[in-house]
Order: C-alpha cells, then structure tokens, then sequence
C-alpha cells in the first residue's frame, strides 16, 4: 500500500471524482465547484472536499448546506505516514470529533502535534498498531504547546515507552480516558512526580503486569480513576504491602468504581476478599479465571456472589438483588459445609444467616432445565426451558409465542411456593443479561407476559398518531383491572392490518400530534369515542380515524386483508 497523507486519503475516501478528471494533491483537495443551484445536489466548496447528498437525505437546500458536517472520520488501514497541509486539513475537518487512524503508518510525534492543531474540535483519536519512534517528544513538541479539546486516546499496539506516553499526557490537560492495551509492559514505568487528575477511564489489559505494585502506580498517577481494565494480565492478587503502609488500595483508588479482572491468574479466595478495599467499587468483571474453573457456571456465579462484599451491586455486568445476594449467600454456606478448608467469607456468613442445616433430600445444583408455565392474556402452554440462558434470549424466545418483539412486552416470575405463603409477589425480569438460574426457578413455576402500553394523547389540535413499529397484526390486550376497557381500541385476533400506523384525524382534518407509550390505544377524549371510521389506502399505509369499539371497525373489515 503506498503510503500517503491524511489529507489525501480523506480525499480518495470521501471526495467525488468519479471520472477521475481532478488532479487531488496536497496543495488543493477540491473538485471542480457546481453551482449552487445543481440539480444533482453535489455541493462543493472550495477549497474542501465535494460529497454527493441525495436530495432525500438532505437536511438542507444545496446553496446552505455545510460540506464539512461530518463529526466522525473512520481511515484506519490507508497507508497513512503524515498529515499533509494543515490549513487544508482545518478547513476540511473543521466539524471533526472523532478521527480513527489505526493501522497506519504514523512514526512522528510532530504529526500529531499536527493533526491537533489543525483538528481543534477533536475529541476522540485512535493510533493504535501505529509504527511511532520511541525519540524525545520536547524535540517534536513543546511542553508549553497543549491541546485542550482531546478526551479520549487509543494507543493500543503502539509499543511506546510510558516515559514517552507520560510526555504525550502532559500536552492533553483534558485527556478523560486513557487505551493502553497490548503493549507488553512488564512494569509502570511513570515518574514518581506525574499525576493526571483528569483521567477517570484507564485500559491497560493484556499486558505482562504480575505485580499489583506496579498497579498502584497506575492509582498514583490517575487519582481520579474510575473505571480499570487489567484483563489478560499476569496479576494473582491484590496486595499492597509492597509500597508500605501509607499505600494502600483505599487511598490509590479511592474513587474506582468499575473493575475488569477477566483472565487474570487468581487462584485462591482470599485475593477476593482484598476487593472489599476498593471504597467505592460497585461493578465487578471477573471470569476465566483459575479459581473458579472447575465450577459449573451456576457455581461460579453464586459462589462468586455469596463472596463478594455487600457493597458490589454488579456481577459482570448482572445487577445483583438484596434477595438474589440472600438467596447466593446461602447457597455459599452450603457449598463450603463440607470443605475441610473453608474461606474467610465463609465464617462471616454464618455468623450471618447462623448454621444452616444441610438439605440432604435436595438437590443444591441448580436444574438445567425445569417446567415452567407460560401464560399471556388468554394463552398459556407449560414448557421444559433451560434455566442457563440469559433474560435477554429468554424473551427472544417468547416472542414467536407472544406475536411481538422482545422490546414490545413486559415477563414476570412467579414463584408459585413463595406467592402462596405471601412472601413476595411476581418479580419482572428487567436485565437481559442476567441468568434465569439466578431466579432460583423449579419446576411448575410460572411467567406472565404483559405487553407494554402505548398511549395515544389528546392534542390542541385534535389529532391522533397510533403507530406499531414492527408488527403487521395488533391483537387484544391485556388490561388492568382498574382501566376502562371501552376507551381501548381493539382489534380481533388474526385480523390483519396492511399498514404500520393507524391516524385518527379530527373532523377540522389538519394538525399533527405526538406519539407516548402507555396503555395501547388509549383515547383520553370520549367525543371520539364515536368518531366515523375511515379508511385511505396508499401504497402498504392504512390511515383510519380510530374507533372506540369493534363495532365502528366492522364496518370496514371489507377493506382488510384478511388472514
């Protein structure tokens, strides 16, 4: 690939020259100018970049339309070693934010110094898998020159030397979040002096780290982190006593509060129990790890819950409940009753929930499979379902079953044995990537489906807007008790309607009105209860002034297609 500058690719990227009439160089990256009044929208300034926009697409006429309204420029791959003119870049990345320029062939510190300059909105920039020398950056560089606009930077693959990256930060004072991934650093080799109260955001996985030590350093220069990735590292635990008693891991990180662990070499209970020193830790990411392999995956997600400290709320990336954190505990003790060697944790949680007795007549694993029954509105089927899959593929599933898409409906759990004593009542399954296991379901447990209401409101204008999205059917639904039923608009099973929306107009015919989920159909008005009904087909779009009642849409069932 030959190499080339940014100012050049953007041109080959996004600029028209289809006859290939234009000579692109780094001195003019424009075509010839159309006049403003082209008919075939291709809008041009010079000197810029021309771009075709469909008169369709256009949010505005030709001659006022701004060229350069792109925030997002993706040329990773394109052979790029250098810029090119910066007063030309300027003026064709003047509305830039974003810029990707990964796997290219960047080696010079004063490109990018460039490239900033010229950029000024720039916020986010990748320079991953690029070729930079490791050289003194004051040479390329001033330290007086600084860029405030940039808050995030991707140095992923870049091999570059932390006294060099620390340079770099130096010049970025908004720099938020920080890539540096795959780099193969064996240690943090940031001055002892450098801090960087700006940075909340750090990725610093697969690397060779296997001392938390040269973590803490990562705290002692970024006070302010919020959020670290140490996956893929060599680190098997979290001890601190390295740095002397004045470091710790309260103080290092007393604002962090996601955590990422995935793949480290953590082999024993009690590295675990050293998270509970993180203050203001809440999320925690933590699988593939030798410590937990030989656990069944309801194992490990239960053992690992019962362990955690109360304050973790999210267990790679599941919310945990009081009543799921209660329900794990238990099963924790039970899990280590036998063991001749027992965690720390597992005192303390007896010491919680007392000796609890040993179920010998159950089965404490978890059920691959039980059978549930399903119900929705007048529906219901009884089905084996396996209890490992996630709330998210369990709606995608119901969705054949319900007639709407997993976004249209609501799914509740019923613990048949707990509801019968009062103990609490259905208990709605909100986060897809939460386990059905973590439900604790047994056999002959149900789940309700309810679909999500969609309301249509009363405008000053008098008009009303009821659209379905994504079905070509609309069928009964079901209602609480306390709704009024007769101000629902309602059409039978199985009949079909051609169109996605159905428009109530007011007799005046004009005004628009605005869509809001609620109740499905909900008229607010009762003078439209009788409104005539009236149907105008054009291409697959069916507009009808709604009914109150099946009877007003009887009428027009003749014009229906009808399944």
């Amino acid at each position: 690939m030959s190499e080339k500058s940014l100012l050049e690719a953007i041109c080959d990227r996004y600029g028209n020259d289809p006859d290939h009439q234009d000579t692109v160089s780094d001195s003019s990256c424009s075509s010839s100018p159309l006049s403003a009044d082209s008919s075939n929208n291709l809008v041009t300034a010079e000197p810029g970049v021309s771009f075709y926009i469909p008169e369709a697409y256009s949010p505005r006429t030709a001659h006022t339309l701004n060229i350069r309204t792109s925030i997002s420029l993706v040329m990773s791959n394109m052979g790029i070693d250098h810029i090119g003119p910066e007063a030309q870049l300027e003026i064709v990345c003047q509305n830039v934010l974003e810029l990707d320029l990964s796997r290219n062939e960047l080696n010079n510190w004063s490109e990018v110094r460039k490239l900033l300059s010229a950029v000024k909105k720039l916020r986010f920039l990748n320079l991953s898998l690029n070729k930079f020398l490791s050289e003194q950056m004051d040479n390329q560089w001033s330290p007086t020159e600084k860029y405030n606009s940039l808050s995030t930077l991707i140095l992923n693959s870049c091999f570059l030397d932390l006294e060099l990256v620390e340079s770099v930060l130096k010049r970025l004072p908004s720099l938020s979040e920080l890539h540096l991934s795959s780099n193969n650093y064996e240690t943090v080799a940031f001055s002892t002096s450098f801090v960087k109260p700006s940075l909340k955001v750090l990725y610093f996985g697969n690397n060779y780290l296997s001392d938390w030590c040269e973590v803490c350093k990562l705290g002692q220069s970024f006070p302010s982190l919020e959020h670290l990735v140490l996956s893929e590292n060599n680190l098997r635990n979290f001890r601190t006593n390295c740095l002397g008693d004045s470091a710790t891991n309260c103080s290092l990180f007393k604002n962090l509060k996601i955590l990422v662990l995935n793949r480290l070499k953590i082999n024993d209970w009690q590295a675990i129990d050293q998270l509970r020193e993180f203050p203001q830790l809440k999320h925690v990411r933590i699988q593939n790890i030798p410590l937990l392999e030989e656990l069944t995956d309801e194992q490990k997600y239960y053992v690992l819950v019962g362990h955690l400290h109360q304050s973790i709320d999210s267990l790679n990336g599941s919310h945990i409940s009081n009543d799921d954190k209660e329900n794990c505990e238990r099963k924790y003790i039970r899990f280590f009753m036998d063991s001749s060697v027992k965690p720390s944790r597992y005192y303390e949680l007896e010491a919680k929930h007392g000796k609890l007795d040993r179920l010998a007549d159950v089965n404490m694993d978890i059920s691959k499979r039980v059978y549930v029954k399903i119900k929705y509105n007048d529906k219901q089927v009884f089905e084996r379902i396996d209890v490992r899959q996630t709330v998210g593929d369990f709606k995608k599933y119901l969705e054949k079953f319900v007639g709407h898409p997993a976004s249209r409906f609501k799914v509740f759990y019923i613990d048949i044995e707990a509801c019968s004593m009062a103990v609490y009542g259905p208990e709605e399954l909100k986060h897809a990537n939460r386990c059905l296991y973590s439900f604790n379901i047994r056999d002959n447990d149900e789940f309700e489906i309810d679909l999500k209401p969609v309301q249509v409101l009363h405008t000053a204008a008098s008009e009303y807007q009821f659209q379905y999205r994504h079905l070509g059917h609309l069928h009964h639904h079901h209602y609480n008790s306390h709704v009024n039923t007769n101000s629902y608009f309602q059409v039978p099973n199985g009949r079909r309607i051609r169109s996605r929306r159905i428009q109530a107009e007011s007799s005046a015919g004009n005004g628009n009105s605005l869509m809001k989920r609620s109740k499905p159909g909900l008229i607010n008005s009762s003078k439209y209860k009788s409104k005539e009904n009236s149907l105008d087909y054009k291409d697959s779009v069916c507009s009808a002034s709604l009914p109150a009642d099946l009877s007003a849409f009887d009428a027009t069932r003749e014009s229906e297609e009808v399944n």
